[in-house]
């Protein structure tokens, strides 16, 4: 990991101050956009972000294995497959999380600071509404498993780079596409065929037709599952990853 952040400690410098710059420009734009500022914008604008930045950046992880001089050095260094994935994780998945979040809440405030003191100037013409955690709107219940979510999508990303030499991003971008409209189509499909006259609340299925029948899965299974389609993602794609910078070959 130290020999990462010395090969790579400028590009990450600049990458930080390039991503204060992008923050910086939306914050821009939401300046611009009106008179009414509504905070759950600025949550909504830090998910996008975090979703688009952290899947580029880590499409570009393993970029040393698309050029054969440094694939080879990469490939050679005196460190585990294992070590090296883990590393990449690390600054690919908690790292940058922490850098984005430090930048995004940096220009937070000073956006806020701009429009609380236009606020305080034209209390007529300016208004701002601020986060009400107490009573959540559409994703903010749902953070954390967005947050989980990310997770599985970054570790597609970052198997991604690994697999595709060349637009890995794009590749990977479509690889997602069309796993989420398989699923869309899949679910959908088990919906108006095999549970065709039944309806789903929770955990349970409910029968539509006469007499009323009633089938629900256990809460322990229903809390596994639950879990596992939200933590289990991540880990399949960097156990993919691994095996797949395990026979490697420039």
């Amino acid at each position: 990991m130290r020999r990462h952040w010395i090969e790579n400690s400028k590009f990450f410098l600049f990458g930080t101050l390039s991503l204060l710059g992008a923050i910086a420009i939306s914050f821009m734009f939401l300046l611009a956009n009106g008179n009414h500022y509504v905070a759950y914008s600025e949550f909504i604008l830090y998910l996008i972000g975090l979703f688009l930045v952290g899947a580029i950046f880590a499409s570009g992880a393993f970029d040393a294995l698309q050029k054969k001089e440094r694939g080879i050095a990469y490939l050679s260094l005196p460190a585990s497959h294992f070590e090296k994935l883990l590393t990449h994780i690390f600054y690919n998945l908690i790292l940058f999380t922490i850098i984005y979040s430090l930048c995004f809440y940096a220009m937070s405030e000073i956006f806020e600071l701009i429009v609380k003191s236009r606020v305080q100037a034209d209390p007529y013409k300016y208004s701002f509404e601020p986060l009400d955690w107490e009573h959540p709107r559409d994703f903010m219940v749902i953070k954390n498993y967005i947050i989980m979510i990310f997770f599985g999508v970054q570790a597609l990303f970052l198997a991604g780079s690994i697999y595709f030499r060349r637009f890995s991003f794009i590749i990977a971008t479509i690889v997602l596409v069309l796993f989420i409209l398989f699923l869309g189509y899949y679910l959908n499909s088990i919906q108006h065929g095999l549970l065709r006259g039944y309806y789903g609340t929770g955990a349970a299925l409910h029968s539509s037709r006469l007499p009323a029948k009633i089938y629900r899965l256990p809460s322990t299974l229903v809390f596994i599952l639950k879990w596992l389609m939200l933590l289990g993602w991540a880990p399949l794609f960097w156990l993919v990853a691994w095996f797949r910078l395990r026979e490697k070959e420039i």
